[in-house]
């Protein structure tokens, strides 16, 4: 397993926008609001290794939270959900933000 300052931003198979997008940012979302920190700074840390710009990951979690701050999702979600999604969303941030470090970005 590589740790996240091991991972080089840059040596990544390329592939599509749409594709990275599909593949790599909504299994995200999904770990982050299913509660995972460990998915959540792995899936971060891996979508940077198969391609995605760091710009991708960080306007994904900018959303996340975004949508966690409406009443309608709120409503929606429920409270628990709302209080689960703190902790890995700032696992995210802080994965994003090592790996952009290491990276000199």
């Amino acid at each position: 397993m590589q740790t996240l300052t091991s991972v080089a931003v840059t040596d990544a198979p390329q592939r599509s926008n749409s594709e990275s997008r599909l593949q790599d940012l909504i299994p995200i979302v999904m770990v982050i609001v299913g509660g995972c920190e460990p998915c959540a700074e792995n899936l971060v840390t891996r979508a940077l290794r198969q391609g995605s710009s760091w710009q991708d990951i960080d306007m994904t979690l900018r959303i996340i939270a975004d949508m966690q701050r409406r009443d309608c999702f709120a409503k929606a979600v429920g409270t628990d959900v709302l209080a689960r999604i703190e902790k890995p969303l700032a696992v995210g941030w802080k994965a994003l933000h090592q790996v952009m470090t290491s990276a000199g970005k």
